[in-house]
């Protein structure tokens, strides 16, 4: 009972602070993720510590950085999508500093660098491109489609949990998550296209098809990225990622839906929305 007393008081203050900070504005929203994705990327690397290998820790977490902060300022078209070329000479750095650096298997150690910039870096950096959008002719910060992606991956996962634990009888990957099941990610769809109705009375200039279809692929997506990390934390031996909230393990435990969505979001909404 104490334990969920904390969970639930963390995850209050938790959701608090995510939302303030993205209501109150671009920078804000700006700031408070570069630092959650440059720490979540840290995370990342000292789970491949944990592991045995040696990613290149500020290599690498300087070019999450970057491209997240390229990322804001492009969504926000104070520059063109052209200063991405700037992180090539970069990432064709990443060998040649391997060479000097004499570890043990460096093809992993470059590979799990790498890779650790495209599984949180480039997911965290594609979700400035969500809020920065054009309503009416008038290119501006508009929180409303980011706040939803965040309702939809809690309300999905609430779902998910209360559908499963309660009629959950048909696992949906049992060898990496035995909890999970096809009834619980019914009911967290369910849940999620609740939300994306209430929210049509809130955030009036989007239809509910546009939202419904944001709330399936959120849950959808998410649902996978839960079981990508868990996936990585089970071949390391981890039961939680990190020690970043009380009750609810690290950063990449918070945003494992995220990881997954957001590059999907991307996708979609810049093709076909």
């Amino acid at each position: 009972m104490k334990e969920l007393h904390t969970r639930t008081i963390w995850g209050f203050l938790f959701a608090t602070v995510l939302t303030g900070a993205i209501m109150l504005g671009a920078y804000s929203f700006g700031l408070l993720f570069l630092v959650i994705s440059v720490f979540a990327l840290r995370e990342f690397y000292a789970l491949c510590r944990a592991a045995g290998y040696s990613p290149q820790l500020y290599p690498g977490l300087f070019l999450g950085l970057l491209l997240f902060v390229l990322s804001f300022f492009i969504a926000k078209h104070l520059i063109t999508y052209n200063s991405y070329l700037y992180v090539l000479p970069l990432i064709y750095a990443l060998p040649v500093y391997e060479l000097f650096r004499k570890k043990k298997n460096p093809l992993t150690n470059l590979g799990l660098t790498v890779f650790g910039i495209f599984y949180v870096s480039i997911p965290f950096a594609l979700l400035n491109f969500l809020p920065f959008n054009e309503i009416e002719g008038a290119f501006d910060y508009h929180y409303e489609l980011l706040i939803s992606l965040f309702l939809f991956v809690w309300a999905s996962d609430s779902g998910a949990y209360i559908f499963g634990v309660r009629f959950g009888r048909h696992r949906l990957f049992e060898r990496i998550s035995p909890k999970k099941s096809w009834e619980g990610l019914l009911g967290g769809i369910f849940t999620a296209l609740l939300i994306a109705w209430i929210l049509t009375f809130i955030f009036k200039e989007y239809s509910f098809s546009i939202l419904a279809i944001m709330a399936i692929i959120v849950t959808l997506a998410g649902t996978l990225g839960d079981l990508v990390e868990s996936m990585i934390k089970r071949s390391i031996g981890v039961k939680d990622s990190g020690r970043f909230m009380p009750g609810h393990g690290g950063l990449l435990d918070r945003f494992d839906s995220i990881l997954l969505a957001s590059p999907v979001i991307y996708f979609v909404f810049q093709f076909f929305l």
